[in-house]
């Protein structure tokens, strides 16, 4: 039986950008013989951390670079004894380009090197805020199930997914500028007629 983390280590507003992914990840791994548990960067224990076998973290980044609640973590975990837990990360970016993730990447990579862990890869999504709220999550569907699968057979997996198009990025991209350009528009009329008191 496998013991899996799947911890949700980005910084805490941040969190709900990468809960539909990782609810979908559990119901991959959740199995008769895995234990599966889920916890946030607010109530991880670090002393129970090399209990797990295989640790997952997710998080999203902003300006390319692993956030700081996950660096705090990596800190806590530098003194604890260690056994040869696997380690796996699935990272998101608002940006379209998921190349945006390899910086964070290459971070855990080189802190499992230094700490004696299995570094055993990542998938990394582009675009996420807008593939919530498009089709596109349906394609992703299928890569976090190849991350799962990877994850239950201890394989390494180097994976990555964005919208499915550049067009159809600045299609959707265009549409919510304009929706966001109106509201504020509206919001000044509104706040314009307040003062004058109409």
């Amino acid at each position: 039986m496998s013991k899996i983390l799947l911890l949700n280590s980005g910084l805490k507003h941040a969190q709900a950008f990468v809960d539909p992914f990782l609810k979908r990840l559990e119901v991959h791994l959740s199995s008769k013989e895995n234990c599966v548990d889920v916890r946030s960067a607010e109530n991880f224990d670090e002393r129970t951390f090399f209990e797990y076998d295989q640790v997952v973290f997710l998080f999203s980044i902003a300006l390319d670079s692993i956030p700081s609640s996950t660096l705090e973590i990596f800190q806590k975990l530098e003194n604890q004894s260690k056994n040869h837990t696997e380690i796996y990360a699935l990272i998101a970016c608002d940006e379209y380009e998921p190349e945006k993730c390899n910086l964070s990447k290459k971070i855990i990579q080189k802190w499992c090197h230094r700490e004696n862990l299995q570094f055993k890869g990542t998938l990394k999504i582009g675009s996420v805020l807008f593939i919530m709220k498009s089709a596109s999550k349906f394609v992703v569907s299928n890569y976090i199930k190849s991350f799962a699968s990877a994850i239950l057979k201890h394989e390494s997996i180097d994976s990555q997914v964005t919208m499915l198009t550049d067009k159809i990025f600045m299609k959707m991209a265009n549409k919510y500028w304009n929706k966001e350009i109106q509201r504020k528009h509206k919001e000044k009329i509104k706040k314009l007629k307040h003062e004058k008191g109409e």
